[in-house]
């Protein structure tokens, strides 16, 4: 029988108290003014985790991408002006933020490609691994043998875990959607590498955008499997009306998208993609592990139960993680001294949570994280 994963929210956030003061005095006072103002303290976990920017802007220019609809560049790339040490100690005065193996899950590259300034990004690494939290990266740059040993030795030194997503979502129209980023090929490379030195590389396909890059989605899965990934996490297309007019500049067809998207805005929405249960499964026959979130495959890599507790109330695959309730979920009596010490009223029941205040940004993602829960909003009767 399968020991039990539950986490410990008393000592979740205790472990957090004590990070803190650590690093609080590892840092002189005008970092600790830097770090203390900067987003990351008030940063909402999303289902991936907290988002850790190593890069402002992205020069990579992805036909796709919608980065700059959230007021970010495809040209000047910056990296975060915060230190390793900086970073760490925003994110623990982030009440939403919890450290170790069963805390926040932390997903790095959301906004750009993280692996532009190559020494921020194995600075951070190593800063974030004092937290001991999951680590999950998604990258198309180049990772080179010598790149994926520094890695190993950082996950072997500091016992945490770092789970790699290479993107990879086309290789006939590469030169077209992608064309300032590394080839296909380099990526399939980078998956080599990885596995080489012990790591679990996963294909990232996302996004899939009808009609254009959805006919080569098996292909790819299969030369990733080739080159040592042990799953793919699938995912759709966002459109803006400037993504829709760029994909059209380019010669490629957005009528599929525009025929399941009536009205299309500068505002993001996200394209119905009724194919994806499809696509795990036929990942699933091509032997390896489907997710359709990344949030599951950084939980399976940490062998800990999804905090986003997609087996409740998300998307599971049912992959070998096998999270369960019954045997994943936070004890009880722990849990309401905890939810008591944080000041958020809430009612448990069995495997919901109603919450009926949010005293801080992403308060139901924290509930998440230390109960593996399922959150509902509260409401009058």
């Amino acid at each position: 029988m399968r020991e039990s994963r539950r986490p410990k929210p008393l000592y979740l956030i205790e472990k957090r108290k004590e990070l803190l003061e650590t690093f609080k005095e590892d840092l002189p006072e005008k970092s600790l003014k830097k770090a203390r103002k900067d987003s990351l303290t008030k940063r909402s976990p999303r289902w991936c985790g907290i988002t850790i920017h190593v890069t402002i802007n992205c020069p990579f220019a992805c036909a796709y991408c919608y980065i700059e609809s959230m007021g970010f560049s495809f040209s000047d790339p910056k990296p975060y002006p915060l230190t390793g040490k900086e970073l760490v100690f925003a994110l623990l005065n982030n009440p939403a933020f919890f450290p170790t193996r069963y805390g926040t899950l932390l997903a790095m590259g959301a906004v750009s490609e993280p692996l532009i300034f190559m020494n921020k990004f194995l600075e951070y690494v190593e800063s974030l691994s004092e937290l001991g939290n999951p680590i999950q990266f998604s990258t198309k740059q180049f990772i080179s043998s010598h790149l994926a040993r520094k890695l190993r030795n950082i996950v072997e030194n500091k016992n945490i875990s770092l789970s790699p997503l290479i993107t990879v979502i086309t290789i006939n129209k590469a030169d077209t959607l992608e064309k300032r980023a590394p080839k296909p090929e380099k990526r399939f490379d980078s998956m080599k590498n990885l596995a080489d030195e012990g790591f679990k590389p996963i294909l990232f396909l996302r996004p899939i955008i009808p009609g254009i890059n959805d006919m080569e989605i098996n292909t790819i899965i299969k030369k990733a499997k080739d080159s040592g990934a042990i799953g793919v996490v699938v995912g759709g297309f966002r459109a803006t009306k400037s993504i829709l007019i760029k994909l059209d500049s380019l010669g490629l067809d957005t009528s599929e998208v525009r025929r399941r998207v009536k009205i299309i805005k500068e505002k993001q929405i996200s394209v119905p993609f009724p194919e994806k249960a499809k696509i795990l499964n036929s990942a699933r026959d091509i032997g390896i592990i489907p997710w359709a979130t990344a949030c599951c495959a950084n939980s399976y890599t940490a062998k800990i139960p999804c905090p986003s507790v997609c087996f409740i109330d998300g998307p599971c695959t049912k992959c070998p993680n096998n999270c369960d309730y019954k045997r994943d979920s936070a004890d009880v009596t722990e849990l309401k001294k905890a939810l008591g010490i944080l000041n958020i009223d809430a009612k448990i029941r069995d495997r919901t949570i109603v919450i009926k205040s949010r005293p801080f940004r992403g308060t139901d993602f924290a509930v998440r994280v230390l109960s593996r829960r399922k959150v509902i909003n509260y409401r009058k009767k």
